[in-house]
């Protein structure tokens, strides 16, 4: 009976051997079934379509005044309370005088200026107001310049260096504006 014993023990040993040896077995091969067979959720994945990036590398903007803007000589012989706006446009044209009142003398012109950049750009031309100082009298004394609306110039694809453009404005008198000469500076920017 001891032998017996003995016999059923060793049976089971062995029987527990490879039973656990084959629960190992299975356990791994569901352990790799379980990694094929689950998805990747956080696997990258790329835009479709992909956003592009891009950058426009321009030649930096030079601007030349070329010629003043002159109104020419004005007579002011407004009654008492009266105003006159004396403009000229950007084709040197003066414009709010008359042969009695406000009579002007002399040639006007429009400023100038040249601009150059980048071919086929178009170019933002930005004007403020400012003054005109009397020069002659004190300096106390000043006159509102308004230049003209800001507008937009096409740089061409000729080759040629710039491109020119003129700009006029306006002045306003009264009765009461001290003769003399008014000379200030015309504010003008561009941008592409």
């Amino acid at each position: 009976m001891a032998a017996n014993r003995s016999a059923n023990r060793r049976y089971r040993k062995q029987v527990g051997i490879l039973i656990m040896t084959k629960f190992v077995r299975l356990a791994a091969l569901a352990a790799a079934a379980t990694l094929v067979a689950t998805p990747a959720f956080a696997a990258p994945v790329s835009a479709s379509p992909k956003a592009k990036a891009s950058a426009k590398i321009v030649k930096p903007l030079t601007l030349t005044a070329q010629r003043n803007l002159d109104f020419g000589t004005v007579v002011n012989g407004l009654p008492v309370g009266g105003t006159r706006t004396v403009t000229v446009s950007n084709a040197g044209v003066r414009g709010g005088c008359d042969a009695t009142v406000v009579v002007c003398s002399g040639t006007p012109t429009s400023a100038q200026y040249l601009v150059t950049g980048t071919n086929n750009m178009t170019i933002n031309v930005d004007t403020t107001g400012s003054n005109l100082t009397n020069t002659t009298s004190g300096g106390s004394e000043t006159l509102a310049f308004a230049p003209d609306a800001d507008f937009t110039v096409a740089l061409g694809n000729s080759g040629a260096s710039g491109v020119q453009f003129t700009l006029g404005g306006a002045i306003t008198i009264a009765d009461t504006t001290v003769g003399g000469l008014y000379v200030g500076d015309i504010e003008v920017t561009v941008d592409y």
